[in-house]
C-alpha cells in the first residue's frame, strides 16, 4: 500500500510540473523595439533611446508602457523659439493597454512652452504639459508622438562650457502598466556655446578677395570642423575680428587650427591648407574694410515675392552695410528680369523657393503644388540662379499638414516661423515697420519682409526700414546671417564683387486685383500674372426691360492654354448688377450659392482650348433699374494666383 501511494504521489508531482503555463517559464517579457521619432519640419531629431524592456521577474502577461524622448535640433541655442521635444510611448508588454494613459512633461527652467502637436492625445498645461488618451495600445505598438515646441531663454551663461545642458523628464502612467521601472525618461539637451554661428558644413574660405557664390573667397578645400560644445573653427577665427593687421589674422588662424589639430578635429594637411588660404586672402590688410559681423545674437533678413522693381535698391543697402540676406523668389517674376536673381546668387546671397506664381498652397492639390515648386526650380536654374538648397516658404503662410508632408517628400526644408512688421501695407511708414520688427528681436530670429509684394504696392518704406533696422540691431549687439537647410540662422558675410547692380528692365508681374493699393500706385512698368483660365459674360435678351422676370446672365470659363487645368478649385464670383435680383444660379458641374453675390465652384480639370458648361444666373429687373448696368464676373483659380474678370454692359429700357 505504501509503495502504491508513493507512486501515485510522484505521478501527481510530475503531472503538475507538466501543466505549468509556458508564459510563467519565460525568462523575460518581449524585448522593446527602438522607435525612430518623426522628422521635424526642418531638422533631424537627436537620437532616441530605446524604451527599456520589462524585467525578467514579470509574473504574468500584462501591458508595460515605456517612454522615450528626443530633441531637435541636436543642440539648443539661447533665444531659440522653435526647439522641440518629441515624446513617444510604446507598449513593450504582451497585452494591450486598458484605461486612461497619462503623459506628463515638466517644462525645465530656462524653457517656455510655445505649442504642441499630439494626434489623438488631449493635452493641457504649460509649466507641466499633461496629455491623456484612453484607446488601447497593442503590444509592440507606439502611440502617435507628442511634439512639444519650446523657446529657450537668453543669458544662460553657457560660455565655453562643453557640459552645459538642460535636463527634461517625462513620465507615463496608467493603461494597466505593471512595471514602473521604464515609466520615466530623463533627457539632457546640450546648449550650443556658439549659437547661430558658422555651419559645420560650410567650406572654409576667406574673403576678401571676392569669389562668386555663397561662402565666396579663397578656398581651402576643408570643411568647417565643430567641437563638442557647438563651436566651429570659423567661429573661433572670426571671433577675433576686427583684425589690426593681416599678420594678426594669420596668427589667430594658426592658433585656432593648432587647437583643432590637437583635439583630433583637423589633420596636419588640413591645417596647412587652411593657413595657406588665409595667407592668400586680403583679410586684415589696409584695403580690407569689412564690418565686424561676429556675435552670438545673430538674426537673418529674408524677403518674399521677388524679384520686384525695388530689389535693386534693397541690394544696394545690403552692399553698403555689408549684410547677407536670403531671398524666397517667384519664378513668374524672375522670368521677367532674370538678371537680378542671377546677380543675387553670384554675390553669395541665399536663393530659395517661393513657388512659381505665389499660390495659396493649402488650396491646391498635391500635383498642382508639386508643379509649382518644380516649375520654380526650373525657372531659377534657367536664370542662372539655382537654389542654394531645397528650401521653401509657402506664400501667405499657406501651409497645412498635407503641404508640409508634400514638401518633406520632395526633400524640402520649409520655413514657417518668422517675425514681420506687416510691411506689405503701402501706407505703413518705414519707422513703423522698423519699430514693429525690432520689438520682436531676439537671437536666431528670422525676419520675413517684402521689398515689393506681388499683390500690393509697398516697397519704398520697406527698403528704408531695412537700413534703419540694420543700424538698430548693430547698436544693440546683433549681427547678421542667413538661413540654411537645418532651418536655423547661421553665420555668413557679405563681401561685394563691386559689379553694377542690375535694374528691372522688363515689366514686373503683379497679382490683380491687388490686395493692398491700386494699380496706379505700382511703380514703373508692370504686367499682370498670366492666367490660363479666362471668364466671359453675356446676357439675354439683348436689352433688359424694367420689370422683367427671368432674364439671364451667362458666365463661361475657358482654358486658353495648351495645358489642362490643375484640378484644383475654380470659382466664379458675380456681384449681381445694380437694379437686378438673382433668383437662381446653376450650371452643369457647378455648385452655386448666394444671392447678392453668387459664387460658383468646381474642381475638375479643364482640357486645353475648351470651356466648362456655362453658368446661368436668372435675374429679375427692378422697376427703377438704372438705364445701364454691368455684368462683371470675376474668376479665381489655382490657389488664387489665376484671376480674370469680364465686363458685359447691359442696357435697360423702360417698360412700354
Amino acid at each position: 500500500m505504501r509503495a502504491r501511494s508513493l507512486l501515485i504521489a510522484m505521478g501527481a508531482v510530475l503531472l503538475a510540473a507538466a501543466l505549468v503555463p509556458i508564459w510563467a517559464m519565460a525568462p523575460s517579457a518581449p524585448a522593446a523595439r527602438a522607435v525612430k521619432p518623426p522628422e521635424t519640419a526642418a531638422l533631424e531629431a537627436a537620437p532616441v533611446a530605446a524604451p527599456a524592456a520589462a524585467p525578467a521577474s514579470a509574473a504574468r502577461p500584462a501591458p508595460d508602457l515605456a517612454i522615450s524622448k528626443s530633441n531637435s535640433p541636436a543642440m539648443f541655442s539661447q533665444g531659440q523659439n522653435d526647439a522641440t521635444f518629441t515624446v513617444r510611448v510604446t507598449n513593450v508588454g504582451d497585452r494591450p493597454t486598458s484605461g486612461t494613459v497619462v503623459v506628463a512633461d515638466e517644462i525645465p527652467a530656462h524653457l517656455d512652452f510655445v505649442s504642441s502637436t499630439a494626434d489623438g492625445w488631449s493635452c493641457s498645461g504649460s509649466a507641466t504639459r499633461s496629455c491623456t488618451r484612453s484607446d488601447a495600445l497593442a503590444p509592440g505598438a507606439s502611440y502617435p508622438p507628442i511634439t512639444i515646441k519650446v523657446s529657450v531663454a537668453n543669458g544662460l551663461g553657457v560660455g565655453e562650457d562643453p557640459a552645459a545642458h538642460i535636463t527634461d523628464t517625462a513620465t507615463v502612467s496608467g493603461g494597466g502598466d505593471v512595471d514602473p521601472s521604464n515609466d520615466s525618461a530623463t533627457h539632457q539637451v546640450k546648449l550650443d556655446a556658439c549659437p547661430y554661428g558658422w555651419s559645420p558644413e560650410a567650406p572654409i574660405t576667406f574673403s576678401p578677395p571676392f569669389r562668386p557664390g555663397l561662402y565666396g573667397g579663397v578656398p581651402s578645400g576643408v570643411t568647417n570642423p565643430q567641437q563638442s560644445n557647438g563651436c566651429t573653427l570659423l567661429d573661433r577665427i572670426w571671433a577675433g575680428e576686427p583684425f589690426a593687421s593681416h599678420g594678426q589674422f594669420l596668427s589667430l588662424v594658426a592658433g585656432a587650427t593648432d587647437g583643432f589639430v590637437k583635439a583630433g578635429l583637423l589633420t596636419s594637411a588640413e591645417r596647412q591648407a587652411i593657413e595657406s588660404a588665409a595667407g592668400r586672402s586680403d583679410v586684415g590688410k589696409k584695403d580690407d574694410h569689412q564690418v565686424d559681423n561676429s556675435c552670438s545674437n545673430r538674426v537673418a533678413f529674408t524677403f518674399d515675392d521677388g524679384t520686384s522693381s525695388y530689389r535693386p535698391q534693397l541690394l544696394k543697402v545690403f552692399r553698403e552695410k555689408q549684410v547677407p540676406a536670403t531671398f524666397f523668389d517667384n519664378g513668374v517674376r524672375v522670368e521677367a528680369n532674370p538678371g537680378i536673381a542671377r546677380f543675387q546668387v553670384h554675390e553669395g546671397y541665399v536663393e530659395l523657393n517661393h513657388t512659381y506664381t505665389h499660390v495659396h498652397m493649402d488650396e491646391l492639390n498635391a500635383d498642382a503644388n508639386r508643379e509649382e515648386i518644380l516649375h520654380n526650380e526650373q525657372v531659377l536654374n534657367a536664370a542662372g540662379a539655382p537654389l542654394t538648397f531645397l528650401g521653401s516658404r509657402p506664400p501667405f503662410g499657406g501651409s497645412d499638414p498635407a503641404v508640409q508632408q508634400l514638401l518633406d517628400s520632395m526633400g524640402y526644408v520649409y520655413f514657417l516661423n518668422r517675425i514681420d512688421g506687416e510691411d506689405w501695407l503701402p501706407d505703413k511708414s518705414a519707422e513703423a515697420i522698423a519699430d514693429d520688427i525690432f520689438a520682436q528681436a531676439r537671437p536666431g530670429v528670422i525676419m520675413g519682409m517684402h521689398d515689393g509684394a506681388i499683390d500690393a504696392t509697398n516697397g519704398p518704406q520697406t527698403v528704408k526700414a531695412v537700413g534703419e533696422l540694420i543700424d538698430r540691431y548693430r547698436a544693440n549687439g546683433y549681427c547678421f546671417g542667413v538661413v540654411d537647410h537645418t532651418g536655423q540662422v547661421v553665420a555668413d558675410r557679405n563681401v561685394s564683387s563691386g559689379d553694377p547692380i542690375p535694374n528691372a528692365v522688363n515689366p514686373v508681374p503683379y497679382h490683380l486685383p491687388l490686395a493692398f493699393g491700386t494699380p496706379d500706385q505700382i511703380p514703373g512698368a508692370w504686367t499682370r500674372v498670366p492666367s490660363p483660365l479666362s471668364v466671359s459674360a453675356t446676357h439675354s435678351p439683348a436689352t433688359f426691360t424694367r420689370g422683367d422676370v427671368g432674364d439671364k446672365l451667362t458666365l463661361t470659363v475657358s482654358n486658353v492654354s495648351d495645358k489642362p487645368g490643375d484640378g484644383s478649385s475654380v470659382t466664379v464670383n458675380e456681384a449681381i448688377p445694380s437694379g437686378l435680383t438673382a433668383t437662381a444660379a446653376s450650371g452643369p458641374g457647378w455648385t452655386c450659392t448666394g444671392t447678392t453675390t453668387t459664387s460658383c465652384t468646381r474642381t475638375d480639370a479643364l482640357a486645353p482650348h475648351s470651356s466648362y458648361p456655362p453658368i446661368t444666373v436668372t435675374v429679375d429687373v427692378a422697376g427703377d433699374a438704372p438705364a445701364t448696368t454691368t455684368n462683371a464676373p470675376a474668376l479665381v483659380a489655382h490657389g488664387e494666383s489665376w484671376t480674370d474678370e469680364a465686363s458685359d454692359p447691359i442696357t435697360v429700357k423702360p417698360r412700354p
